[in-house]
């Protein structure tokens, strides 16, 4: 079936790979949305790098915080809890987002996860008011998992609607977005955070609890005004609505009827194969493949060790850096981030996905390997080595650098290239709960590896991470199809032959007929 549909010939603007700048011409309202539906993310950085850091400062660690051998700390259970909260809760809010979308559209769930978010900040902002401070850390670490639960709604609706929106020109481009404005959130954070950090009392901490409500009103403000998307309207029959929203995106610079049509096209062929839009589908024989690449292509961020950078105040502190500087060396290594994922969009419009994932990925693998090295050099346990630390924090900037170049917005241009067009929020929503769930394990462990109550090995963490970049390296090599700037056909088609990985570069039309 797909075979004779690509016998029409049917050749579309919207399935063309020209370059970024010419597709940001073509395509000026499809850009504007996709930065809008980016800009969520932002609310998922500023949080991550809030949950991370907040336990560093002085006046949240006297509220909620007790004392071991003379210093502050955040007890290693309440540390682990707040750091899995945002991640399980996302796992939780991504598997619903795939059927909350399909259900009531893209723009009702971003109104919804909005409200969520709203309440969740809420009960975050009024814990400090319980009498018990276990009852305030327990409050804490049920807001943050409603708070992640509406971010991991938030942020797979986004990238649905981005993947299955954007033309091949811009999709790879847009999705690297995604890691680009998280990075923008981490960086509002952590420059709050440092803001704050001498503040006396618990205004300074309040203050950034406090902002979190701004992400809350952005999405309620965009699924107020966003059109819906063309590709729902389509599965839902609703082929004149879908019409006026394809204008809304694409008209007048490209052509909405011929951009609707090949969204049809391809929705229809999908129909002809595999009637059924559930989660057991993306299990069944036809998706399999590309459901499982999805799930593990969301292990990379846990694999290269985003866990524990997003924690890097603190971790810097547990071996001996005062909590000023290493907020400083933070938001230094943010700013980093962000200029290499920047360049990222661009790579993903500019060059292979296998090549840069195996670059990005083996460069930080040997960087954790050096941070290992040096951070066996630390004599025993809390005793203080500034080149060691120094070194560490530096070597944090350039993995963060490493993997924003190439694997860290290559995880999200896999996840909008590789599954179906039908079935694409439910996959999405499927590699959502994988990364979040393997982030909930690392956030789990990773206090019990470097905290000074328990493990702490402090810079040796390292080798962990090396360990995980190779192994990354191997799986990308052996399994990781090429898809940059095919069309949704012909990636259905390519999978449908069940070619080898490397076989999808070399792949035309004209291999299957």
């Amino acid at each position: 079936m797909i075979g004779k549909a690509s016998d029409a010939g049917l050749v579309h603007e919207f399935d063309e790979d020209v370059p970024l700048w010419q597709a940001i011409r073509r395509y000026p309202k499809v850009v504007a949305w996709d930065l809008s539906l980016a800009l969520i993310i932002m609310g998922w950085g500023f949080d991550s790098v809030v949950v991370g850091s907040i336990s560093s400062v002085e006046a949240f660690q006297r509220d909620y915080g007790e004392i071991l051998h003379d210093r502050l700390i955040i007890p290693s259970v309440w540390l682990s809890l707040w750091s899995a909260a945002t991640p399980l809760g996302m796992s939780f809010g991504s598997l619903f987002a795939g059927w909350l979308q399909d259900r009531f559209g893209r723009r009702q769930s971003l109104f919804w996860g909005s409200i969520i978010a709203a309440v969740a900040v809420a009960l975050i902002f009024c814990s400090g008011l319980l009498p018990d401070v276990n009852g305030m850390r327990l409050a804490f670490t049920l807001g943050k998992l409603i708070q992640g639960f509406a971010s991991g709604l938030l942020k797979i609706v986004s990238m649905t609607y981005m993947s299955e929106n954007s033309p091949v020109a811009l999709r790879g481009s847009a999705l690297a977005l995604i890691p680009t404005l998280n990075l923008v959130g981490q960086l509002i954070g952590s420059t709050s955070m440092y803001a704050i950090n001498d503040v006396q009392g618990n205004t300074g901490y309040l203050a950034i609890l406090g902002m979190q409500w701004l992400f809350a009103v952005l999405p309620f403000i965009i699924s107020l005004l966003i059109p819906e998307s063309p590709t729902y309207l389509l599965n839902k029959d609703q082929a004149d609505v879908a019409l006026r929203s394809a204008q809304a995106l694409y008209a007048p610079r490209a052509n909405a009827q011929e951009a609707l049509a090949r969204l049809r096209q391809t929705i229809e062929e999908e129909k002809a194969e595999s009637k059924n839009c559930t989660y057991l589908e993306c299990f069944h024989a036809r998706h399999r493949r590309r459901t499982v690449l999805v799930l593990l292509a969301n292990l990379f961020p846990t694999l290269f060790g985003l866990d524990l950078i997003t924690r890097g105040s603190y971790f810097l502190q547990t071996i001996g850096m005062d909590s000023g500087t290493s907020l400083l060396l933070l938001i230094l290594g943010i700013v980093l981030g962000f200029a290499a994922n920047v360049g990222g969009v661009w790579v993903m419009a500019r060059f292979p996905r296998r090549a840069t994932m195996m670059t990005s990925l083996g460069a930080a693998g040997v960087l954790w390997a050096a941070m290992g090295i040096a951070g066996s050099w630390l004599g025993s346990q809390g005793e203080e080595n500034p080149v060691v630390y120094y070194f560490t924090a530096a070597d944090l900037m350039i993995i963060v650098v490493a993997v924003g170049l190439g694997a860290w917005p290559g995880t999200y241009a896999i996840n909008g290239e590789t599954s179906a067009l039908r079935m694409r929020s439910k996959t999405q929503g499927l590699g959502g709960v994988s990364q979040q769930v393997s982030s909930v394990v690392m956030s789990l462990i990773l206090p019990y590896i470097y905290n000074l109550d328990a493990g702490a090995l402090g810079g040796r963490t390292g080798f962990l991470f090396a360990g995980t970049c190779f192994l990354s390296v191997i799986w990308t090599f052996y399994f990781l199809p090429e898809m940059k700037g095919r069309p949704a056909m012909d990636v259905d088609m390519m999978f449908d032959a069940k070619l080898p990985a490397r076989h999808f570069s070399a792949w035309t039309a004209s291999s299957t007929q």
